[in-house]
Protein backbone atom coordinates (compact mmCIF):
# COMPACT_ATOMS: atom_id res chain seq x y z
CA UNK A 1 0.00 0.00 0.00
CA UNK A 2 1.25 3.52 -0.92
CA UNK A 3 -0.02 6.26 1.62
CA UNK A 4 -0.15 9.81 1.09
CA UNK A 5 0.15 11.92 5.12
CA UNK A 6 -1.05 15.29 5.03
CA UNK A 7 -1.50 17.88 7.61
CA UNK A 8 -4.10 20.55 6.09
CA UNK A 9 -5.51 23.64 7.68
CA UNK A 10 -7.52 25.30 4.84
CA UNK A 11 -8.21 21.77 3.04
CA UNK A 12 -5.76 22.80 0.33
CA UNK A 13 -2.87 20.19 1.41
CA UNK A 14 -5.69 17.56 2.09
CA UNK A 15 -6.63 18.37 -1.86
CA UNK A 16 -3.24 18.03 -3.21
CA UNK A 17 -2.56 14.67 -1.30
CA UNK A 18 -5.65 13.55 -2.63
CA UNK A 19 -4.84 14.24 -6.08
CA UNK A 20 -1.17 12.54 -5.81
CA UNK A 21 -2.62 9.46 -4.25
CA UNK A 22 -4.85 9.50 -7.60
CA UNK A 23 -1.53 9.50 -9.68
CA UNK A 24 -0.32 7.01 -7.56
CA UNK A 25 -2.78 4.54 -8.14
CA UNK A 26 -5.93 2.68 -6.92
CA UNK A 27 -3.61 1.01 -3.81
CA UNK A 28 -3.14 5.02 -2.66
CA UNK A 29 -4.72 6.27 0.14
CA UNK A 30 -4.18 10.00 0.96
CA UNK A 31 -4.91 10.61 5.00
CA UNK A 32 -4.24 12.90 7.74
CA UNK A 33 -1.63 12.58 10.13
CA UNK A 34 -3.98 11.30 13.03
CA UNK A 35 -4.82 8.26 10.57
CA UNK A 36 -1.33 7.51 9.90
CA UNK A 37 -0.57 5.91 12.68
CA UNK A 38 3.09 3.70 12.89
CA UNK A 39 1.45 0.41 11.88
CA UNK A 40 -0.36 2.35 8.88
CA UNK A 41 3.17 3.49 8.30
CA UNK A 42 5.35 0.27 9.18
CA UNK A 43 2.77 -1.44 6.26
CA UNK A 44 3.09 1.12 3.32
CA UNK A 45 5.58 0.65 0.52
CA UNK A 46 5.71 4.42 0.03
CA UNK A 47 5.17 7.50 2.07
CA UNK A 48 4.32 10.61 0.57
CA UNK A 49 4.34 13.68 3.51
CA UNK A 50 3.06 16.77 2.67
CA UNK A 51 2.24 20.40 4.78
CA UNK A 52 1.73 23.66 4.17
CA UNK A 53 4.78 26.65 4.51
CA UNK A 54 4.52 28.51 7.69
CA UNK A 55 7.77 31.24 8.33
CA UNK A 56 10.32 28.55 5.98
CA UNK A 57 9.33 25.84 7.75
CA UNK A 58 6.82 23.49 9.08
CA UNK A 59 3.95 24.64 11.18
CA UNK A 60 4.63 25.31 14.63
CA UNK A 61 1.98 24.92 17.43
CA UNK A 62 2.01 28.99 17.49
CA UNK A 63 1.72 29.63 13.57
CA UNK A 64 -0.94 27.01 13.88
CA UNK A 65 -3.10 29.29 16.44
CA UNK A 66 -2.10 32.12 13.87
CA UNK A 67 -4.10 30.41 11.35
CA UNK A 68 -6.71 29.77 13.47
CA UNK A 69 -7.32 33.46 14.42
CA UNK A 70 -7.33 34.52 10.37
CA UNK A 71 -10.49 32.81 8.43
CA UNK A 72 -10.94 32.39 5.18
CA UNK A 73 -13.65 33.64 2.94
CA UNK A 74 -17.09 35.50 3.03
CA UNK A 75 -17.88 32.76 5.55
CA UNK A 76 -15.21 32.87 7.28
CA UNK A 77 -14.20 29.19 6.91
CA UNK A 78 -11.79 28.48 9.84
CA UNK A 79 -8.54 26.43 10.03
CA UNK A 80 -9.25 23.02 10.30
CA UNK A 81 -6.49 21.87 13.86
CA UNK A 82 -7.81 18.64 14.55
CA UNK A 83 -4.95 16.48 12.97
CA UNK A 84 -1.64 15.91 15.09
CA UNK A 85 0.72 18.62 13.37
CA UNK A 86 3.11 17.42 10.40
CA UNK A 87 6.10 18.10 12.73
CA UNK A 88 4.89 15.86 15.63
CA UNK A 89 3.87 13.26 13.01
CA UNK A 90 7.44 13.01 11.96
CA UNK A 91 8.83 12.82 15.26
CA UNK A 92 6.76 9.40 15.98
CA UNK A 93 7.41 8.19 11.86
CA UNK A 94 8.92 4.58 11.99
CA UNK A 95 12.80 4.18 10.74
CA UNK A 96 12.80 1.34 8.30
CA UNK A 97 13.49 0.54 4.26
CA UNK A 98 10.79 2.17 2.68
CA UNK A 99 10.28 4.66 -0.44
CA UNK A 100 9.24 8.27 0.37
CA UNK A 101 8.59 11.73 -1.24
CA UNK A 102 7.85 15.10 0.26
CA UNK A 103 5.55 17.87 -0.87
CA UNK A 104 4.48 21.56 0.44
CA UNK A 105 1.75 24.09 -0.25
CA UNK A 106 3.23 27.51 -0.25
CA UNK A 107 3.23 30.74 -1.79
CA UNK A 108 4.75 32.35 -4.39
CA UNK A 109 7.93 34.13 -3.56
CA UNK A 110 11.18 33.84 -1.32
CA UNK A 111 9.21 32.74 2.05
CA UNK A 112 6.90 30.34 0.25
CA UNK A 113 9.41 26.94 0.88
CA UNK A 114 11.26 25.09 3.73
CA UNK A 115 8.35 22.62 4.17
CA UNK A 116 8.76 19.79 1.84
CA UNK A 117 12.71 20.48 2.57
CA UNK A 118 12.20 19.68 6.20
CA UNK A 119 10.31 16.78 5.68
CA UNK A 120 12.54 14.91 2.92
CA UNK A 121 15.05 15.62 5.27
CA UNK A 122 13.59 13.77 8.01
CA UNK A 123 12.61 10.72 6.06
CA UNK A 124 16.17 10.28 4.47
CA UNK A 125 17.38 10.54 8.00
CA UNK A 126 14.65 7.69 8.99
CA UNK A 127 16.13 5.70 6.04
CA UNK A 128 13.79 6.09 3.29
CA UNK A 129 14.71 5.93 -0.10
CA UNK A 130 13.65 9.21 -1.79
CA UNK A 131 11.81 8.75 -5.10
CA UNK A 132 12.21 12.82 -6.15
CA UNK A 133 13.35 16.09 -4.95
CA UNK A 134 10.67 18.23 -2.62
CA UNK A 135 7.87 19.20 -4.57
CA UNK A 136 5.61 22.69 -3.65
CA UNK A 137 1.95 23.12 -4.97
CA UNK A 138 1.26 26.76 -5.05
CA UNK A 139 -1.55 28.54 -3.36
CA UNK A 140 -2.76 32.04 -2.83
CA UNK A 141 -2.90 33.81 0.33
CA UNK A 142 -6.02 34.80 0.46
CA UNK A 143 -9.56 34.06 -0.87
CA UNK A 144 -13.17 35.18 -0.88
CA UNK A 145 -14.67 31.32 -0.93
CA UNK A 146 -15.02 29.57 1.84
CA UNK A 147 -14.40 25.86 0.63
CA UNK A 148 -11.29 23.49 1.82
CA UNK A 149 -8.81 23.94 -1.19
CA UNK A 150 -9.86 27.30 -2.32
CA UNK A 151 -6.65 29.37 -2.05
CA UNK A 152 -5.06 26.33 -4.73
CA UNK A 153 -3.51 28.06 -7.61
CA UNK A 154 -5.13 27.02 -11.00
CA UNK A 155 -3.41 23.91 -12.31
CA UNK A 156 -2.12 22.81 -9.16
CA UNK A 157 -4.91 19.29 -8.75
CA UNK A 158 -3.54 18.34 -12.05
CA UNK A 159 -0.21 19.16 -11.46
CA UNK A 160 -0.32 16.76 -8.35
CA UNK A 161 -1.85 14.11 -9.88
CA UNK A 162 1.22 13.97 -12.64
CA UNK A 163 3.24 14.08 -9.71
CA UNK A 164 1.49 11.52 -8.22
CA UNK A 165 2.15 9.42 -11.89
CA UNK A 166 5.92 10.28 -12.13
CA UNK A 167 6.39 9.02 -8.23
CA UNK A 168 4.32 5.38 -9.52
CA UNK A 169 6.91 5.21 -11.96
CA UNK A 170 9.33 6.13 -10.16
CA UNK A 171 8.50 3.28 -7.48
CA UNK A 172 8.18 0.15 -10.35
CA UNK A 173 11.71 1.11 -11.39
CA UNK A 174 13.40 0.42 -8.28
CA UNK A 175 11.15 -2.74 -7.67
Amino acid sequence: MDIVVYESLYGNTAAVAREIAAGLGEDARAMPTSEATPDVVAAARLVVAGAPVHALSLPTAKSRESARAKPQGHERMAADLGHVAMREWLASLPRGARLGAAFDTRVKGPLGHGAATAIATTLAADGYTLLDEPHGFTVHMHTSASTPGALLAAGEREAARAWGERLRAAAAALA
